[in-house]
């Protein structure tokens, strides 16, 4: 015999039984699934589910879920559930708790294990299921902590460089955020054991495993791999990622510039989402592109680890060290996203960055190189022949090894050329007299202009 109280669960389950056998009569989908929305705090977000605990919507494996309910189902009588059945009370709950907003919408807050974290008043409020928030770190907020050993180590790495440590502390905080503003992706450059993979395990051990997704750069293509950056804050793949090929950038700029982009889970339907990933990767080698444009140049920010350290100096215990002064180190961070939220989301000046960027630029637009020496700004009234400035290029790109520069063919030369002059604020049109097609407002110099003499001779119109 049930109890009153038993009788009344077994109702409010949608189990319909006789009164005098107490056997099951009939069920109803829709009512069970009434029920665990009423019992359990739980939201349907883009087909994912989430339940709420510990301050924070915690996405539920759909095994797991499903175990759960059957085994609720049959807290009373163990023959009820069926595959049909199951599909109709899990697409019923899917209606009944969809949330169709974005989680981890209102960047105001950080959420800590002890409260969220307000980024407007620096102090904690109260964990709430309204905050909507799918993403917790892994720190409880202490006041009155140092970190020595940390703020040691980033003095090694950078060589005591101030402005890089400035911008490693800025990146610290900017990557505690669901906040995308900034715009940029973080490349931590550096030679040899130099420090680089230990400050980004011990970031990333102030972001939680959970946060952080690792698919290589090569990969974000795919929409089966971008479901995995969906509700994290960090993207980190370390420097065997690329293997010597080169990268697409499409979804790199994509992803940085805050466009909405799609993924899929496999027998799940595409869907649409913001990210909150920052993307960061690690690279002994500076990898190869395709794309060296200002669209990539303006998305990416370097922090260049200039300090090799040597075997015997080296402390085995170091990430122990670092890992007791996390809560220190979090701290540390803030400050970091307070200066940079100050300056309206732009990173502080740094001149070792900056220089590695240029020379990385370089590396990827020969165009820039050419420019610097082999064309100057001129009047807007003078004309430089067609000819003579495309067969200069390739003989300088010939001369310089650039085998592959110096085979560009007409229409791609013309368009990296008048972009770049573009972007320098060149006055460069192209125009046509009855003589030759030439451009305005640049000049060639130096020795590897050829003559329009040799420019016949080479054969090419540069039209």
């Amino acid at each position: 015999m049930f109890s009153k109280e038993q009788l009344k669960e077994i109702e409010n389950m949608g189990i319909e039984i006789s009164p005098k056998s107490e056997k099951v009569k009939g069920f109803s989908p829709n009512k069970f699934a009434s029920y665990i929305a009423d019992n359990l705090k739980i939201i349907n977000n883009k087909d994912y589910f989430y339940v709420y605990k510990d301050g924070v919507w915690k996405k539920l494996d759909d095994m797991y879920l499903f175990q759960k309910l059957r085994n609720k189902l049959h807290t009373y009588f163990d023959d009820i559930w069926s595959l049909k059945i199951e599909n109709e009370y899990i697409q019923a709950l899917k209606r009944i708790v969809y949330y169709g907003g974005d989680l981890n919408a209102n960047k105001r807050y950080i959420n800590l294990l002890n409260g969220m974290f307000d980024l407007e008043t620096f102090t904690l409020v109260e964990h709430s299921p309204k905050f909507y928030s799918s993403i917790q770190l892994p720190i409880t907020l202490k006041r009155d902590v140092d970190c020595p050993n940390f703020k040691k180590f980033l003095g090694q790495c950078f060589s005591g460089d101030e402005e890089a440590i400035n911008l490693a502390q800025e990146w610290a905080g900017y990557l505690l955020t669901a906040e995308t503003r900034a715009q940029k992706a973080l490349i931590l450059y550096g030679l040899g054991k130099n420090g680089k993979g230990v400050f980004i395990d011990i970031i990333s051990e102030l972001i939680g495993e959970d946060n952080i997704s690792s698919i290589a750069m090569n990969e974000l293509h795919r929409p089966f791999s971008r479901v995995c950056i969906y509700g994290k804050l960090a993207n980190i793949s370390n420097e065997n990622e690329f293997n010597g090929r080169s990268f697409n950038t499409q979804y790199l700029k994509a992803i940085v510039g805050e466009d909405n982009i799609n993924a899929e889970q496999k027998h799940q339907p595409v869907f649409n989402f913001k990210p909150t990933v920052k993307l960061v990767f690690t690279t002994n080698n500076l990898p190869h592109t395709n794309d060296g444009g200002y669209a990539l140049m303006r998305r990416l920010c370097m922090l260049h680890f200039t300090n090799t350290v040597k075997e015997e100096d080296r402390d085995m215990h170091l990430k122990d060290k670092l890992r007791s002064e996390l809560d220190a180190i979090f701290l540390w961070a803030l400050e970091g996203l307070k200066r940079l939220k100050e300056n309206n989301y732009k990173f502080s000046e740094c001149k070792s960055s900056n220089d590695l960027l240029k020379q990385y630029e370089k590396e990827l637009n020969p165009m820039i190189l050419f420019f610097e020496q082999c064309v100057i700004k001129c009047e807007s009234t003078h004309k430089e022949n067609n000819k003579i400035i495309y067969n200069t290029y390739r003989e300088w790109a010939r001369a310089n090894g650039m085998e592959g520069q110096a085979k560009i063919s007409v229409q791609k030369f013309w368009k990296k050329f008048e972009e770049y002059a573009k972007s320098l604020g060149y006055d460069c049109r192209s125009g046509k007299s009855n003589a030759f097609r030439y451009h305005t407002g640049v000049r060639i110099i130096g020795d590897f202009r050829i003559s329009l003499a040799d420019s016949r001779i080479a054969g090419q119109l540069g039209g």
